[in-house]
């Protein structure tokens, strides 16, 4: 390793004199021309070098993919007035409609409640659940009827303060058809009724159905409201539903309201059965029993 580091300082020795006798030979203005251009090599190097970066970095950054929120600013729920409504003595239920104006922002599984207070303001009952909202859909929530032994006086309506809008590339169609229901009384059991039945009109299996019963009175008030699920909704079925209001009494009644609603932006709520295979593509070898 010493004689390799002695060849190494004697090449550098020999170099140097050899650039001294170089520039010794060359005039003077020469000699400072070489030295100053050999400094100015050096800024002119990190010049050059922070200039060819900028230039390539703005090129780049135009072809960039870059990571954007699909949103900003979604339109906050739309709530109406709550409708408390008694059909009988300490029996009560409530309805509010509310709206989603974003034409293409959805909200999945939020949880909400719906309180009820006295008049002196204390919280005399809650009813929880989880609603879904579809791009620019409005629908009913309902708080079906309870029993408390104090009047109600007011209500109000609790959601998330943050909401978790979504804007989805696609949400399948599922169309639900109702039909005008009947209403009437019946005397065993004693309830008032509506009866009628819903058309799945879709090729889709769907896990639940909620129907949703407003009732009004002849001049278009709220009177009454209910709701109930129905479960594994074949494909174009239409089935039939009878819902009861036990002993309950409906002044002035005019007309009743159903909406029938399935979560189309829950996968799990949907499903396709397999399309059997038809005889005609069936290619393979006859079976014994049919030879």
């Amino acid at each position: 390793m010493s004689l390799f580091t002695e060849k190494m300082e004697l090449g550098v020795q020999e170099a140097e004199l050899e650039t001294r006798k170089v520039l010794g030979g060359l005039p003077a203005i020469f000699r400072w021309l070489v030295i100053l251009i050999i400094i100015g090599l050096i800024p002119a190097y990190f010049i050059a070098k922070s200039v060819s970066y900028k230039i390539w970095l703005a090129r780049y950054q135009q072809g960039a993919i870059m990571a954007k929120p699909s949103f900003t600013n979604p339109q906050a729920i739309l709530v109406s007035p709550i409708n408390i409504t008694t059909l009988g003595t300490g029996q009560y239920a409530a309805v509010v409609k509310i709206s989603n104006a974003n034409l293409d922002l959805s909200l999945e599984k939020i949880p909400y409640s719906l309180n009820f207070y006295n008049s002196k303001g204390q919280e005399v009952y809650t009813f929880n659940d989880s609603l879904f909202l579809l791009p620019n859909q409005t629908k009913y929530l309902t708080a079906p009827t309870f029993a408390t032994g104090e009047q109600i006086a007011s209500s109000t309506l609790q959601l998330p303060p943050n909401l978790p809008w979504q804007k989805r590339l696609q949400i399948p169609q599922v169309d639900l058809e109702t039909s005008l229901p009947s209403a009437f009384y019946q005397t065993s059991p004693q309830a008032f009724v509506a009866q009628g039945d819903f058309l799945n009109n879709s090729p889709y299996t769907l896990n639940k159905v909620r129907l949703t019963f407003v009732l009004y009175n002849s001049t278009g008030q709220i009177i009454g409201s209910s709701q109930r699920d129905e479960s594994t909704v074949s494909p174009f079925e239409r089935r039939a539903y009878k819902q009861l209001w036990p002993n309950a009494q409906v002044p002035d009644f005019a007309k009743v309201e159903v909406t029938a609603d399935t979560d189309t932006l829950d996968p799990n709520n949907l499903s396709i059965a397999a399309t059997p295979p038809s005889s005609s593509s069936d290619l393979s070898r006859p079976s014994s029993g049919n030879q």
